[in-house]
């Protein structure tokens, strides 16, 4: 049922091009103030769900609401949310005041809020630079404040950090979660660069092949996932894998160039640690650590999607 409070409704959502399915029964809710991601890699349906959203692309089965109106070709919805892209292009001869002061007459805004908004992502400093003399991290946080201009209660973030260094990438989720706590604006963000995402999302749908595999509260989700599931990090860890896949109390390996994830029967945590440790001296691998539960939104990715994932998220 959907929630009083809901800015995006989705129930069982479908989107085909052709024979190709792009999004295949997807629902999601984001509430007031929160801070929802979309995750999962190239090709999952992301850009797809989120031209739905936008009402850009109409969906060939389900619902979708925003602001408990169809979006699609719907000129109400569009003055209610801000729209960050991967590629941002703006004229880029035009100060980033000017240029503002401008977008601040379309909407009807007071020529000042353009200088609010460019304090409230920390580009005060740079208010008489030209657009095109901003970094990429710099040129992503102008696209928040031209979001931000008409007051919206929701902007939607299609892979804004994808060419950002993980410096700038961790400066912008700042400012996200900033806008989030002071400003009640809520976010729903599409990405597969999964690391730092966890610090500000409060909820995810895990996508993959058109299909919705998991969502719902991150604290909830870890709960759900976690359960049996156990990292190890190793410097060995194909030829840890192979022992470990031997042990009659383990449901499922996986390795990757870091280490080894594990699924155990339930209650079994105690006895693979003194497991893992012998089976590492047996195949000469030193171990750097082991953790039970997913400890990250990564590792909840890997879980949730299971051997299914296709492609792999970063």
């Amino acid at each position: 049922m959907r929630m009083a409070m809901a800015l995006i409704f989705a129930e069982d959502l479908s989107k085909s091009y052709g024979r190709v399915r792009a999004v295949d029964g997807l629902s999601l809710t984001l509430n007031e103030g929160s801070v929802t991601g979309l995750i999962g890699p190239n090709g999952a349906g992301k850009t797809t769900t989120i031209k739905m959203v936008l009402g850009l692309l109409r969906p060939d089965k389900g619902c979708v609401e925003v602001f408990g109106q169809d979006p699609w070709d719907n000129p109400r919805i569009r003055p209610l949310v801000g729209v960050v892209y991967e590629e941002a292009f703006f004229p880029s001869h035009q100060g980033t005041l000017d240029y503002l002061e401008k977008v601040c007459r379309i909407f009807g805004m007071p020529e000042s809020r353009a200088a609010e908004v460019l304090r409230l992502v920390d580009l005060q400093d740079a208010s008489d630079r030209s657009i095109r003399a901003l970094s990429a991290g710099m040129l992503q946080r102008f696209a928040i404040a031209h979001a931000l201009v008409h007051h919206p209660q929701l902007v939607v973030a299609d892979e804004m950090t994808t060419n950002l260094d993980p410096q700038a990438r961790s400066s912008l989720l700042e400012i996200i979660l900033q806008l989030r706590n002071d400003e009640r604006v809520a976010f729903l963000l599409s990405s597969h660069i999964l690391p730092e995402l966890s610090r500000v999302c409060d909820s995810v749908a895990i996508i993959n092949q058109g299909k919705v595999w998991a969502s719902g509260k991150l604290v909830e989700l870890y709960e759900k996932f976690a359960a049996g599931t156990v990292r190890v990090s190793t410097d060995k860890p194909e030829e840890l894998a192979a022992e470990i896949a031997r042990l009659p109390y383990v449901k499922k390996v996986e390795s990757d160039i870091r280490g080894v994830s594990v699924r155990v029967e339930q209650e079994s945590e105690e006895k693979f640690y003194e497991d893992a440790l012998r089976l590492a001296k047996k195949v000469g691998a030193r171990i750097q650590g082991i953790e039970t539960g997913a400890a990250s939104l990564e590792e909840l990715y890997r879980v949730a999607v299971g051997g299914n994932r296709g492609s792999e998220v970063s």
